[in-house]
């Protein structure tokens, strides 16, 4: 009986964790044709296992642990099989199970095909084998078919594993001090990552031409290094290019065979080492060149630390969506002669299917071509096939041009450069203009239309056209002046609005429920001549000084008691190129900055999503929004370009705005996600209406839920610096992932990196905005401007982008995908998180009707609506979706999120959560059943010596790791008859998690029995 080396034990937990996965089976199969004597080769197969004690070997549980028990020899069973169609059984015969306690861990089923025709199919588990045994194996079945004699064995895997070597201090050390915080890699998946990683697993081979192999020998042997260096760096670089990192680790493999007496023996030798490439600075290749091989000659110096045991003393987090370490890897074989070589028999080596994958991505390079392995639950055949086209592209570069940089290097080129850029960006062309003369034409068309409600009020378009004339007539501004506009939601307002552009001046739009702190800043720094009504004040009660300036030239905005005979058009009418208005948004300094928004801007967006949604004479829009939020222009001014009405709500509440609805026919309406919910809170459904979401990214939970309560669903997109909406996407019946979809008319998007180049598809990165709708700039800040608006290279002289700070990507299809704010992705403990995902899996937890993920310090923070009842199941059920990291460490109930005036959440208004100091380990609670005291006594027991362990302790922060929990899971067993899945004690992790499922597990069993037993059952029970 002996014990494990680090690698087999590694191989026994993975095979624990899931027995039924083949992922580390190898293999080799061959069609023979010629007469092949099936005696002879189980003879050949019986000597080399009675050869090689490994492979005899099982690994049984003793006392909680894996042994390694070595049978005595005996004959090999060879399975013989007559069948004409023969790949369907090599495939089974392939991913059939092991089980590691008690198979002889090495198969071969001999298939006849025909006359004289064979399918050699041999498997054995990794376990007991690496990628050099199997060409020994290949070897010796040769040589003892032919009736020859190997040379005796010097020695036995046995003696690899009493004389392991763990490795030198300064060897280990070197690693935890070069891998310690290495990023995760996180390529843009076509699928949501699983919550528990897969093996599901497809291939991409590729032929790559022998001038290309022969020309990457010559170019390592001119750089000083190998052709295996120059192929790992060109590796480097599309990872890092697909990804957006510069922190690239990757796995290879070694021989793991450092003494020669070890070279001819069977068994699991090969060790893994990492790589953790810096691509940091955009080097050029040939700096990546000289980085990658300093690094490679530092990893194999180092090379003696077994990859498991530096796994522990990393003390990896773990994180069971991924692979530790790395998930990606790379290898380049020697493939020359892959066959089975018997004398008077031909023989044809063959891949045969093989679903099954061990890492996300491995890329294998041989003399003739390369071999792409990849997750079929994360990647689509496509995308890795673009991948490998790409990787051979870099080659090419590379030997034509060492210096190019990688921002150069990664980016698209041919066909994808020209899809990114221009395919995608074929919407309508831009429409120029102003809305006034847009109003205008429809007052021409249909003077008699009805134009606005609100409250009691309802005027046709001639009678607010009249009504807007005289007011314009009356405002002492023109072109290039600014008027601020502080009125309640009101007919007034609506009037206002229109005089203000028909006088040719601008507005600044003043939320009446905005801080006079925050008002009086406006006002200062627009120099807007204020417009308020006389007959009453503002509200509410404004500091004295800002009271004074809002009073000063006010102008009436009530009509005359009588009505002029003609209104007369202003002198200087505004031309498309002039401020329509400035709207004031946060800035990150904690001042607002003013966007100058231009009528031709305006103009576009009305005429862009008028077509899009088809808005027309007869559609009535409902305009609930404050003025102050900038997406409160296209339900004001829409349905007056298009021949519609306007419903101007005079409050927005939810339930008073679905009477509205309902009373008034409203055919159209926007609001931002937070608005969607709270009035399907109110139990709100009209299946007639068309319903714009935007202004902040909207949930797949609740787009579920609005979109079969509504007619038509568009979610929208846009920053305010490029005019309200920039996209849109027509919500499916069953929406799954969240688009934002395509430009609308005279728009363009682009996704770039860090140097503000173009994107490969489906790489996350910034996007930018040009076209019509792009603003002029921040209100007398220059240097802002020109730091957010850049010039568009691709756009006409003059053109412009604006810098969103957005991070998106696009899609195969071409649809962009909204993934967060830049400023919103975070970095907690080494690893990159999104708190959109964390807070889009809260909002599918039963029960939760909107959630917001925050960070305070180093703790991650979930704020829940409404207060959760049970944490613990919020916590498992978050667990299931999750990787440990990214579930947060205390979650703060609300009866409500705090809002923005313009309905978006208020982060800066979210309260700081109780228990804070408490991020350590949590305060001890005693067992309270005899469940969790069972649990806890095991723990104990297994750690070891130490201080008291309470009901909400996590077992792996208290010193657990990976084989300790098949200790836990054994002694669990031995003493109730329940065996927990690990998989169960890697999710449930806390001695009152583990106690609740092994209570679960005993009443689905007592469920499952005959009354009569389950009652002498609980009888029997202390």
């Amino acid at each position: 009986m002996l014990p494990l080396s680090l690698a087999q034990e590694r191989l026994w937990f993975l095979h624990r964790l899931d027995p039924r996965d083949p992922s580390y089976h190898l293999f080799h199969v061959a069609r023979l044709t010629g007469p092949l004597d099936p005696d002879r080769l189980a003879a050949a197969l019986t000597v080399i296992t009675d050869r090689h004690e490994v492979l005899r070997s099982r690994f049984p549980l003793r006392d909680g642990s894996p042994v390694q028990v070595v049978d005595s020899p005996e004959p090999f069973a060879l399975e013989l099989v007559d069948l004409a169609e023969p790949d369907w059984l090599v495939t089974d015969r392939i991913s059939r199970p092991f089980d590691l306690a008690a198979d002889r861990l090495i198969r071969a089923t001999l298939i006849a095909t025909g006359p004289e025709r064979f399918t050699f199919c041999l498997v054995v588990h990794h376990i007991v084998a690496d990628a050099w045994s199997l060409g020994l194996l290949r070897h010796e079945l040769a040589v003892l078919y032919a009736g020859e004699e190997p040379p005796p064995l010097p020695a036995q895997y046995a003696d690899f594993v009493r004389d392991a070597d763990t490795g030198a201090p300064k060897s280990l050390d070197y690693w935890t001090e070069v891998l310690v915080g290495a990023t995760p890699l996180d390529l843009p998946a076509d699928r949501p990552r699983p919550a528990v990683v897969t093996t599901a697993g497809g291939h991409v081979q590729r032929d790559l031409p022998e001038s290309l192999l022969r020309a990457v020998d010559k170019f390592a042997a001119v750089e000083r290094c190998t052709p295996f260096m120059v192929l790992m760096a060109a590796y480097q670089a599309l990872l890092s290019g697909r990804s957006g990192s510069t922190d690239i680790s990757i796995g290879f493999a070694t021989a793991g065979r450092r003494r020669v007496e070890y070279e001819p023996l069977i068994g699991l030798f090969a060790n893994t080492l990492v790589l953790r490439g810096d691509l940091s600075g955009d080097p050029t290749f040939r700096e990546l060149l000289r980085r990658t091989r300093s690094r490679l000659l530092a990893a194999y110096r180092h090379g003696d630390v077994p990859f498991d045991q530096l796994l522990t003393a990393l003390d990896v987090a773990r994180d069971q969506s991924r692979t530790p370490l790395f998930q990606a890897m790379f290898g380049l074989f020697n493939l020359a002669n892959p066959t089975l070589t018997l004398p008077g028999i031909e023989t044809e080596h063959v891949e045969p299917e093989f679903p099954h994958a061990t890492h996300e991505l491995r890329f294998a390079v041989w003399e003739k071509g390369m071999l792409a392995v990849y997750n079929t639950d994360l990647f689509d055949a496509t995308t890795i096939t673009r991948y490998v086209a790409k990787y051979q592209d870099i080659l090419e570069q590379v030997i034509r041009e060492p210096e190019i940089p990688l921002s150069r290097l990664t980016a698209p080129r041919g066909d994808e450069l020209d899809l990114v850029v221009h395919g995608w960006n074929q919407a309508a062309p831009g429409v120029s203009g102003t809305f006034d003369a847009m109003f205008t034409a429809q007052v021409l068309a249909a003077p008699d239309a009805l134009a606005l409600v609100c409250g009691p009020d309802r005027l046709t378009y001639a009678e607010l056209d009249r009504r807007v004339t005289d007011l314009a007539a009356r405002i002492p501004a023109g072109r290039g002046d600014l008027v601020a506009i502080q009125l309640p939601r009101s007919t007034e307002l609506l009037v206002a609005l229109l005089a203000v552009q028909r006088a040719g001046a601008a507005y600044v739009p003043l939320d009446p429920e905005y801080p006079p702190a925050r008002l009086a800043f406006v006002l200062d720094d627009s120099g807007a001549q204020p417009l308020a009504p006389q007959s009453e004040p503002a509200a509410p009660p404004l500091a004295p000084q800002t009271a004074q300036r809002l009073a000063t030239r006010a102008v009436p905005t009530a009509p005359p008691l009588a009505p002029r005979a003609e209104a007369t058009a202003p002198k200087s009418p505004p031309s498309p190129e002039d401020p329509a208005y400035v709207l004031y948004t946060s800035g990150s300094t904690g001042l607002p900055k003013g966007v100058t928004v231009p009528h031709s801007a305006l103009a576009n967006l009305l005429a862009a999503m008028a077509a899009h949604l088809g808005s027309g004479p007869g559609d009535v829009w409902l305009a609930a929004t404050s003025l102050s939020f900038d997406i409160s222009a296209l339900e004001l001014y829409l349905p007056l370009v298009s021949g519609g009405t306007v419903v101007l709500a005079e409050s927005n509440d939810a339930p008073g705005l679905a009477r509205l609805i309902r009373a008034e026919c409203v055919t159209h309406a926007q609001a931002t996600p937070s608005g969607w919910r709270a009035l399907l809170d109110t139990g709100f459904r009209d299946p007639a209406l068309v319903a714009l979401a935007g202004g902040e990214a909207l949930p797949a939970a609740l787009a579920r839920e609005l979109r079969p309560r509504v007619g038509r669903l568009v979610n929208v997109y846009g920053p305010t610096e490029t005019t309200i909406w920039s996209t849109a996407w027509e919500v499916p019946a069953d929406p799954g992932e969240i688009r934002i979809g395509s430009p609308i008319g005279g728009t363009r998007c682009y996704v770039v990196g860090e140097h503000l180049d173009p994107l490969p598809i489906g790489v996350p990165g910034e996007l930018l905005i040009g076209g019509c709708g792009v603003a002029l700039g921040y209100h007398g800040r220059p240097a802002l401007t020109a730091d957010r608006f850049v010039p568009d290279p691709y756009g006409p002289p003059g053109a412009r982008l604006y810098r969103t700070g957005d991070t998106v990507r696009r899609r195969p299809d071409g649809t962009l995908e909204f993934i967060g704010r830049a400023d919103n992705q975070i970095k907690l403990r080494g690893h990159r998180i999104e708190l959109g995902e964390i807070e889009s899996v809260l909002e599918t937890v039963p029960g939760v009707r909107q959630a917001v993920a925050a960070v305070h310090g180093e703790i991650l923070v979930a704020y829940v609506v409404p207060p959760p009842g049970d944490q613990d199941e919020l916590r498992r059920r978050l667990a299931e979706r999750l990787p440990e990291y990214m579930i947060p460490a205390l979650f703060a109930g609300l009866d409500a999120l705090p809002l923005t005036a313009n309905g978006k959440v208020d982060r800066r208004a979210l309260p700081a959560p109780d228990g804070l100091p408490g991020a350590g380990r949590p305060a001890y609670v005693a067992p309270r059943t005899d469940a969790e005291e069972l649990v806890a006594e095991v723990w104990s027991d297994v750690l070891g010596p130490g201080d008291p362990i309470g009901v909400h302790d996590d077992f792996f922060r208290i010193g657990g790791h990976s084989l300790m929990t098949v200790r836990v899971s054994v002694r669990l067993a031995a003493i109730t008859g329940i065996e927990l899945p690990l998989r169960t004690l890697f999710a449930r992790r806390t001695v009152a998690d583990v106690a609740t499922a092994l209570e679960e597990r005993l009443r689905e069993e007592l469920a499952a029995m005959p009354e009569e037993e389950a009652e002498r059952l609980l009888g029997d029970a202390p």
